[in-house]
């Protein structure tokens, strides 16, 4: 299963799917992320957007972060009230690192041709996914969707990705900012929704850390 709410739409749509694809730690998940998922998937027309929880993160060896399924029930709490959002667990149940690749074949071995599928990520972070492993491969299996929080635009370097800019509006929330919050007793409300805080409390996450992004 790579979506609960979406596989039989894509197995049985007339017409590829259009489905973001949007990972990262969430840990937690903020506006900030679930902003970009809405404008993506109102400015490309997409079907819907999967929320996909890293496992082991392999840009963030040897930190801290939370276990994954808090991470992923966090997201489950935010993206609730959408009929648009899902979250995957494909990342979280496979072992080993998380390669954006790996997922990203995972996927096209479920859907095939019936899912159209689109990278969601920020614009600046475009510039490096050429070195990402098998990069050749992934850009032919995507197309990127890059967000401009309203920073300027940096010099195209040489990638064999299609990317599409977008704008979004420019929120200054980071999950590092928020954990750092938290771990000091201060507030990050309004920073993520009520009830990702709500359980972040009862689970007693984010008392005395800070972390990285």
């Amino acid at each position: 299963m790579i979506s609960p709410k979406f596989d039989a739409l894509v197995l049985r749509g007339i017409r590829p799917f259009r489905l973001g694809l949007l990972g990262g730690t969430f840990d937690p998940v903020h506006y900030g992320h679930l902003l970009l998922a809405e404008q993506a998937y109102e400015q490309f027309d997409l079907d819907g957007v999967l929320f996909i929880p890293t496992g082991q993160p392999v840009r963030k060896l040897g930190t801290g972060f939370s276990q994954a399924e808090d991470r992923y029930t966090l997201l489950l709490t935010a993206t609730e009230d959408s009929t648009h959002f899902d979250v995957s667990r494909i990342e979280m149940d496979r072992e080993g690192v998380s390669y954006s690749i790996d997922t990203v074949r995972a996927i096209k071995a479920v859907y095939g041709e019936q899912a159209s599928l689109f990278f969601i990520t920020g614009a600046d972070a475009t510039d490096d996914m050429a070195t990402w492993k098998d990069a050749q491969e992934l850009a032919g299996l995507v197309t990127v969707l890059g967000a401009n929080r309203g920073e300027a635009s940096s010099a195209l370097k040489p990638s064999p990705f299609t990317v599409c800019h977008f704008h979004i509006p420019a929120l200054a929330i980071s999950s590092q900012d928020i954990r750092a919050r938290l771990a000091g007793g201060g507030s990050a409300r309004y920073l993520t929704p009520d009830a990702v805080l709500a359980y972040s409390q009862r689970q007693g996450l984010y008392r005395s850390r800070g972390g990285h992004a």
